[in-house]
């Protein structure tokens, strides 16, 4: 798989995003020990103190809260699981089409709508922020999956490894 290769979703594993809760088989509030032993694969790279941690293979990163319980889920764009809420599928998607979603859904279910200082939509009520990552020529879907607190003021939590990530 060269760099800006995007996995085709039927290549994908398949997880489901119940909010605030899990994101596929990762529940929040997991220790690492937990979710290492869940995704059964190695860690390829931890930083700040092992608050975050890198599992290529899977196509994961996951980033712990100072209790050491995990709090953020983010999904690589390009080969990491697609993520469904419901029937919506909300990783390695054009970001477009998930601002539209995102939106109606807000506003159909009456959940908030805010946007992070990227200009990327998210919900505290969901504990989800659709950030982009590259693919080449484009950017596709690169979701946060958050606790609560973490999704209110997503840039006190996270490092600055997500943030640089593009």
């Amino acid at each position: 798989m060269d760099i800006w290769e995007v996995k085709r979703d039927m290549d994908r594993a398949q997880w489901e995003f119940s909010p605030l809760v899990s994101v596929g088989p990762l529940r929040f509030g997991m220790s690492s020990d937990e979710v290492c032993a869940t995704l059964n694969c190695a860690i390829d790279a931890v930083s700040h103190g092992a608050f975050v941690q890198k599992f290529t293979e899977v196509g994961v990163t996951v980033f712990y809260a100072e209790s050491a319980r995990l709090a953020d889920v983010a999904v690589d764009a390009l080969k990491g699981p697609q993520v469904r809420l419901g029937d919506t599928a909300l990783v390695g998607c054009v970001p477009s089409e998930i601002e539209r979603w995102i939106s109606a859904h807000a506003k159909a279910e009456g959940l908030d709508l805010r946007y992070t200082h990227e200009g990327n939509p998210g919900s505290v009520d969901l504990g989800l922020i659709m950030r982009v990552q590259r693919a080449g020529d484009v950017v596709l879907s690169r979701p946060l999956f958050l606790i609560r607190e973490w999704a209110l003021e997503p840039w006190d939590y996270l490092q600055g490894d997500e943030w640089s990530t593009f």
